[in-house]
């Protein structure tokens, strides 16, 4: 059972009133249960006032969230709301946990968030009395926007439950100011941390992860880096390789770099995308949303909103596909997309979420947020050595379907 509560809050509701309103919104549709409850919220709350409005209307519940720069519900898109989520189920249990310090060390962040929520497990008796956990089906993951190194945090999640585990999420927002974003763990609100969210028992997870960018032009290999500041390009300036293929266009950096964010193909020839979010023309580097290492293969890109919309329908399609193979229809979804993308519809955002409800059905109970970063899983490898694992993401759709 799933159910959404929104509140646009105005300018004289405060912020407590805001998330309480929308806790009570959702809860009404549950007639009064709360087991787990999603919160994405607007930057313009006071976040610790928000997450205790929603906790004084749904106390018992646990509780996960972050904030964004724009929240996604089953109306479509919104900004300065307080959106939520409550998941309930007899079938199921769920668990969170928190991690601190992501500028650091983002991997350790993410494991401390991760053990915490392991720790949170129900126990299951065995025979002999004995007890064990439960082992988890999914994991929701959520960091700091402007400190945590994306890569990293998805690597500690994945030391600890798998690299073919189902972990799925994003970095929080702060509505496009890169100031400081927040993270929401039952009734704490944290920054520069990580929370993670666990769901145990016999769920059916779906999940399609698609951009809609072409990779073109010639390879080129990353020389020099530091983390996700690029210096070189086979021995030349990585930013004087990016004006020439910008143009004219190259006067409208960085602004210009979201619709043409660079093709990452890494050692696994995984593909992903990586967007600059700033330049330096003096030093001659780019600074991306995520971590581009040494060694790695880069290509231009090239892409449109027809092309980023047809990605967000084939992202729905894979995951309803997968969830259908199992003859399932959904019975929630998460959205998780990126601030970029919102940033090359501009005033036409509302026409992806449009085109994903499309796919899954415009009466599935819907929840995302927009992110500094996606996480969701790709397939890495080819043929019979093929893995699907998770991986950190820009410039991407991240679809995520229960059934």
């Amino acid at each position: 059972e799933a159910a959404v509560g929104c509140c646009q809050g105005t300018q004289e509701e405060d912020s407590f009133a805001a998330g309480a309103r929308a806790a009570g919104i959702a809860l009404e549709k549950t007639n009064g249960r709360a087991d787990a409850v999603f919160v994405f919220g607007a930057i313009k709350y006071d976040q610790q006032a928000m997450i205790d409005g929603v906790n004084s209307v749904i106390p018992s519940a646990v509780l996960v969230g972050c904030s964004t720069d724009g929240e996604i519900v089953t109306d479509g898109y919104m900004e300065d709301s307080v959106s939520l989520l409550i998941l309930n189920s007899d079938e199921y249990s769920f668990s969170v946990g928190y991690g601190l310090n992501a500028h650091h060390d983002a991997r350790k962040t993410a494991q401390d968030a991760v053990n915490m929520a392991l720790d949170h497990l129900p126990e299951g008796k065995l025979s002999g009395g004995q007890t064990q956990r439960s082992a988890p089906t999914i994991c929701f993951l959520f960091g700091d926007g402007t400190k945590a190194n994306g890569v990293d945090l998805v690597k500690g999640a994945r030391a600890m439950l798998g690299n073919e585990f189902n972990i799925v999420g994003g970095l929080a927002g702060d509505g496009f100011k890169f100031e400081k974003t927040y993270q929401y763990c039952n009734d704490q609100v944290i920054t520069d941390g990580g929370v993670s969210l666990l769901i145990t028992g016999d769920i059916n997870v779906a999940t399609g992860v698609r951009h809609g960018w072409t990779f073109i032009g010639s390879e080129r290999r990353v020389t020099k880096a530091q983390g996700n500041v690029v210096y070189e390009l086979d021995g030349e300036s990585v930013f004087g390789i990016y004006e020439d293929y910008l143009g004219e266009r190259a006067e409208e950096l960085p602004g210009v770099a979201f619709e043409f964010p660079f093709g990452v193909i890494d050692e696994n020839k995984q593909e992903y995308l990586r967007c600059p979010v700033g330049v330096d023309r003096e030093s001659g580097t780019i600074t991306f949303a995520g971590e581009v290492p040494v060694g790695a293969t880069i290509r231009m890109t090239t892409g449109t909103t027809i092309d980023a919309i047809k990605a967000a329908r084939e992202a729905s399609e894979y995951a309803l596909s997968e969830l259908g193979q199992k003859g399932l229809t959904p019975a929630v979804a998460f959205v998780f997309n990126c601030c970029a993308r919102k940033k090359v519809f501009g005033r036409r955002t509302q026409k992806e979420i449009d085109a994903i409800q499309g796919i899954l059905g415009e009466n599935v109970p819907m929840i995302g947020f927009y992110t500094y970063g996606e996480i969701g899983p790709v397939v890495e490898g080819t043929g019979d050595d093929s893995i699907k694992t998770s991986a950190f993401h820009n410039l991407t759709d991240a679809i995520v379907v229960l059934g």
